[in-house]
């Protein structure tokens, strides 16, 4: 493991130089910062983790036994390293590919610097507008939300079915209401945004229709959505408003607040919905007489592209030929309706890798390799920094409340592609906010079309 150890140490050297020349220019949390920290706990720190700590009273992990995983009842990550006994050399090709994909990765992050999008601002949306826009989406996602839970009997079957509905045990009807009704989030941020500029009774009414609208969303995050989105939909408004503030003090203070909660979150066990108050307050006291343990079972769960990875190496092009990127325009062929009840169109690239490696996601180092062996993880990667830059550009540097807002929404899911890239999985999970930006960015476009046409 020694030559793998030095690889990801290297590379997290570099990756800290970077991000230090980085912060010292921008003085923010970038979207290459979060690309920093996944590609540490994702790629380089689980070597440590499987070469260090077995044979110490942290291997088990703070469940062990009691929430055993499908490999056995130590952290999963080193069950899993022991279940598929890979060869040390495809861990140290894989670390020598992803010194390269990161290279490629600033190469595309510089490139695209060079032409920056306009900082976004809402400011010339009028707030009637801005509204009229929020009430759209939320009145689309209750309605959709309302259909969907018909055919449950309560909140309580409807949080109990919750898991069944992700893993695909329980036929739920209308599923691609569910996805729908995602616009709940970015429809609660429009609102506030819009209320933000508003005075009296009229924003008393918008933000009774943003709280409407918020619960529909809450209920469907709860219900169907992973620990990650849990925390995006609580934390994002939290983040907005840490991103305007000027005090130093009160910021440090609000994200002290979402990294305790979060890791919190991070650290509930998938049976959490069946008893909320009893293992909600378990976990807490666990956490507090045995916080290391916690923190690196999340390390620990962040780091199974490390061996999805060097797993992947072994896979292509036998038995998984290359797939050249069709899973891409198939991606968005899958999010189509089916009206025929008949799957006619080819497996997506995480159907067959999940045969292989069960609850496993597809990393974007999987599905680079996937698609066309180091060439593919090396475009894929200078594609995946030219989008952070962008979003840099626009976001980032946003100085209004409700781009700030889809600065830390997008926080949440851009940079965690580097954890979940299989093309489907990216649209379905991100319909909501992509949706939701997509309209607001056309309605701050329309408007300065207007004002250069006056």
């Amino acid at each position: 493991m020694t030559p793998v150890l030095i690889l990801s140490g290297g590379l997290m050297v570099l990756m800290a130089v970077v991000e230090g020349l980085n912060f010292w220019r921008t003085r923010r949390i970038t979207f290459l910062t979060a690309a920093h920290a996944l590609i540490a706990a994702a790629y380089c720190l689980p070597p440590f983790l499987i070469a260090f700590l077995p044979g110490t009273p942290w291997e088990t992990g703070p469940r062990g036994a009691v929430d055993p995983n499908p490999w056995g009842i130590r952290l999963y990550l080193l069950d899993l390293a022991d279940h598929l006994r890979l060869p040390e050399g495809a861990y140290i090709t894989t670390g020598v590919i992803l010194i390269g994909a990161y290279v490629a990765l600033l190469a595309g992050y510089g490139a695209a610097r060079v032409f920056p999008l306009r900082a976004f601002s809402s400011n010339g949306v009028s707030t009637g507008l801005l509204a009229v826009s929020g009430v759209a989406l939320g009145t689309i996602a209750l309605i959709a939300m309302t259909i969907y839970t018909s055919q449950y009997t309560g909140i309580r079957q409807l949080i109990d079915m919750g898991i069944h509905v992700r893993t695909g045990t329980f036929p739920a009807k209308w599923g691609y209401l569910q996805v729908l009704s995602q616009v709940a989030f970015p429809a609660f941020l429009i609102l506030i945004g819009a209320a933000i500029r508003m005075r009296g009774g009229m924003r008393i009414l918008v933000l009774l229709l943003a709280a409407a609208v918020w619960y529909a969303g809450f209920l469907r995050v709860y219900h169907v959505g992973g620990r990650l989105e849990l925390c995006a939909f609580l934390f994002t408004p939290f983040l907005a408003a840490m991103f305007l503030m000027r005090s130093k003090t009160a910021a440090l203070l609000i994200m002290l607040c979402i990294a305790v909660v979060g890791l919190f979150i991070a650290n509930l066990p998938h049976t959490f919905s069946r008893d909320p108050f009893g293992i909600g307050v378990a976990t807490i006291h666990q956490m507090g007489t045995d916080l290391i343990n916690h923190i690196l079972f999340i390390i620990a769960d962040f780091g199974f592209p490390h061996i999805a990875a060097a797993h992947t190496v072994t896979a292509t092009p036998d038995p998984i030929p290359f797939r050249y990127f069709i899973d891409l325009p198939l991606g968005l062929a899958y999010m189509l309706p089916n009206f025929s009840g008949v799957e006619t169109l080819p497996p997506m690239i995480l159907s067959l890798h999940v045969k292989m490696l069960p609850w496993i996601p597809v990393d974007l180092f999987s599905f680079g390799y996937y698609s066309l062996g180091t060439l593919g993880v090396l475009i894929i990667f200078a594609a995946f920094g030219a989008v952070l830059a962008l979003f840099d550009g626009w976001l980032t540097e946003s100085a209004d409340w409700l781009g700030q807002a889809l600065r830390a929404a997008w926080l949440f899911y851009l940079p965690f592609r580097l954890l979940y890239a299989d093309p489907y999985a990216v649209l379905q999970s991100g319909f909501g906010l992509i949706t939701g930006t997509v309209l607001v960015a056309a309605l701050a476009l329309l408007t300065a079309w207007r004002r250069r046409g006056a």
